[in-house]
């Protein structure tokens, strides 16, 4: 069996009752296994808080290879991460991720993803 976020958390969502394409994403994505969590996938669990503790190994491996990763936008998968509570919360993961900033912003980014990127990084 692979690990998903819902193995590691023991707690299986009940089917949502809401039927938006946000929520049957974050649904799907408890569901997938760690090691084929997406980019986009991962914006979406950070986005929406949805295991994003249990992702922050994924989110490294992923940026930390592709800086500027998007689906959305170039970068729209840095901005998640460094809007979220994880970012704020675990120093060691926000130095690393400041480190991928840093390096995101020598790639072509948008100018107002370019200035939240640096205005997160403060």
């Amino acid at each position: 069996m692979s690990t998903t976020i819902e193995s590691i958390e023991g707690n299986v969502w009940p089917d949502p009752e809401w039927q938006s394409g946000l929520v049957l994403a974050g649904h799907a994505l408890r569901k997938k296994p760690l090691p084929e969590l997406t980019p986009s996938d991962l914006r979406v669990a950070y986005s929406q808080q949805i295991g994003a503790d249990l992702l922050k190994a994924r989110a490294l491996e992923i940026l930390e290879s592709e800086p500027a990763t998007g689906d959305l936008y170039e970068g729209d998968l840095l901005l998640a991460v460094m809007r979220s509570r994880q970012f704020q919360d675990d120093e060691t993961f926000r130095k690393r991720v400041i480190v991928v900033a840093g390096a995101a912003l020598k790639t072509e980014l948008n100018l107002s993803t370019r200035d939240e990127i640096q205005t997160l990084m403060t």
